[in-house]
């Protein structure tokens, strides 16, 4: 994720949340009010690209 200048802390997390959700809930709709939080800031705090994320996400918790 690119590091977009004028923007305080809490809005990069909170735009990187906002495209976890969306790209997860693009690929699995039915997660809907069921995504893991504290998993999505590990992969915010780790640095991981939101489409790395999502695919981690869904290999660790065996979504299909």
């Amino acid at each position: 994720m690119k590091r977009h200048f004028g923007q305080t802390k809490a809005q990069r997390q909170a735009d990187y949340m906002a495209a976890f959700a969306e790209t997860l809930l693009a690929r699995f709709p039915r997660l809907a009010g069921r995504i893991d939080w504290d998993a999505a800031k590990h992969y915010y705090f780790s640095g991981v690209p939101v489409a790395d994320a999502v695919d981690q996400y869904i290999i660790a918790r065996d979504i299909t």
